[in-house]
């Protein structure tokens, strides 16, 4: 990742890569635009902001499945994303997926981290997570055999070592993930919104599928206002834009700022579609922010 500083962004144009915290997290996709200095000065409000190198963007994955089918062990189901680690490396996980079970072992994706597959050979240890629904597992596995045909996938034996952390049913994250947003009597599509500097930034923070905690660059939004959310969410390395109605709360204690005023919102019922993608972001932090401690 390359670090950015406010003059290394353009203001009222898009931008022309995403923008990354210091974790490699995604705050705001590659053509959003910044609407004026006060939301340039919100996004670097609460610490580093970076871009990708070239080789390391986001992509889609090609061999991820699109259904959910029979869970295997530890409960885990064929599709689940899994966070890789070797033993002894203190870099952010590489991602891979479950694709298939035997009695004594799992078929998963190569493991790729900002796009670039990771070195592994047969007879190396792993450490391995995944959400299974109920809880996170964390886990080794010895790799058994690194196959490069019909597409590179790895053989791993079966899961040793195992433990689980439960996740709570309104699990919340921590997040610095930029949103638009305008008020909800604006019937024009977001995307004129946009093009017309209407609408405005905001970060979120304390992220659930219920609501979060937003920061604004504008002037204080009235407790019991409606508004309108646009934000993109990184989901097994794919970006999905979400749009989400919700209800202005007041501003928990603790959470003062007088240049940029935060308060809390409560997201309306969510359609499938959103509801999924946030589940998923949600999971895939929990995953990130669980030690591996076997």
């Amino acid at each position: 990742m390359i670090q950015l500083s406010p003059q290394d962004l353009p203001v009222g144009q898009p931008l022309p890569w995403s923008l990354l915290d210091a974790e490699g997290n995604l705050m705001l996709g590659s053509g959003c635009v910044i609407p004026d200095k006060r939301d340039l000065a919100l996004v670097f409000r609460h610490g580093d902001v970076c871009r990708p190198d070239e080789l390391s963007e986001a992509e889609n994955d090609p061999v991820a499945p699109r259904g959910r089918l029979s869970a295997g062990p530890l409960g885990l189901q064929v599709g689940t994303l899994l966070h890789v680690k070797l033993p002894g490396e203190s870099s952010r996980a590489a991602a891979s997926r479950l694709i298939g079970f035997i009695d004594q072992g799992l078929f998963v994706t190569w493991p790729s981290l900002g796009g670039r597959d990771l070195t592994i050979q047969a007879g190396e240890s792993l450490l391995l997570r995944g959400f299974s629904g109920q809880a996170i597992h964390s886990f080794t596995s010895t790799v058994t055999a690194a196959c490069r045909s019909p597409f590179r996938y790895l053989v791993l034996s079966s899961p040793a070592e195992a433990e689980h952390t439960p996740v709570r049913s309104a699990a919340r994250v921590p997040t610095r993930l930029a949103a638009y947003l305008v008020h909800d009597n604006d019937d024009e599509p977001f995307e004129g919104l946009m093009a017309s500097g209407l609408a405005r930034l905001g970060l979120l923070s304390d992220l659930s599928t219920g609501g979060a905690l937003i920061q604004t660059s504008a002037p204080g939004l009235a407790v019991g206002s409606r508004i309108r959310l646009r934000f993109r969410l990184r989901t097994a390395s794919i970006d999905s834009d979400v749009t989400v109605n919700a209800q202005v709360r007041g501003a928990p204690a603790g959470s003062e700022d007088e240049e940029f005023p935060a308060c809390g919102v409560a997201f309306d019922a969510l359609g499938e579609r959103e509801l999924t993608l946030l589940q998923c972001f949600i999971y895939e932090q929990l995953l990130s922010s669980t030690r591996m401690t076997v």
